[in-house]
């Protein structure tokens, strides 16, 4: 709870922060586009050896910035998450499904009419779970659904570097690099985590 107020903290800063800012550098922009994600997801905290299991994520992504440097993003993604971990000669495959919402303040380098636009991000990160299914090679590749052993709920926090490149008047190519870490444990002290890179095409409205 102490972690998921330090959020709520984080977010009220920065929205204090975006309404101090030089009302004569405001220049509204909106924007909005599909995207997909590839990288790597893990679980913290488990007893075994945590190896390469990669992830993916497609949705869409929404933009909004009225002052030169802050803005703020939003997601909408159907994200494939989970771990695989070795352990005592056997490989577990945790498979997570969600519907994962990450709330982002963007803090941009240079201006509206620049083309590109390095940028950083961070907030929290809420996923709402799907399905979740366990395969363990010593069950012959069986696969058995486990949802009811994981909380439904995860909440964390999303970090990112990257960088909005202006294709045409308009279209914005973004790309972000991502590192999410769960706040809350999604089954005993067992943690979502992830790294990837995100890559969308957002269309000015």
């Amino acid at each position: 709870m102490k972690k998921i107020l330090m959020i709520v903290v984080a977010i009220l800063t920065f929205a204090a922060a975006f309404a101090q800012e030089n009302p004569e550098k405001k220049n509204k922009t909106l924007s909005i586009g599909p995207s997909v994600g590839f990288g790597h997801t893990g679980i913290r905290n488990t007893s075994g050896t945590d190896i390469f299991k990669p992830s993916w994520s497609a949705g869409l992504i929404f933009n909004y910035s009225s002052l030169k440097h802050l803005g703020f993003s939003a997601d909408v993604l159907w994200s494939m998450e989970g771990g695989r971990i070795e352990s005592a000669g056997s490989t577990t495959d945790l498979t997570f499904q969600y519907i994962r919402i990450p709330l982002k303040a963007v803090y941009y380098f240079g201006g509206f009419e620049d083309n590109f636009r390095p940028k950083i991000t961070v907030g929290p990160s809420m996923g709402f779970l799907i399905d979740a299914v366990s395969d363990t090679d010593m069950e012959g590749g069986s696969k058995v659904n486990v949802k009811s052993f994981y909380e439904k709920f995860d909440i964390g926090l999303n970090a990112s570097i990257g960088f909005n490149l202006k294709l045409v008047r308009n279209i914005w190519l973004n790309t972000d690099f991502n590192y999410y870490t769960g706040l809350t444990a999604i089954r005993g002290n067992l943690y979502n985590s992830n790294f990837g890179v995100k890559v969308g095409v957002a269309f000015g409205l």
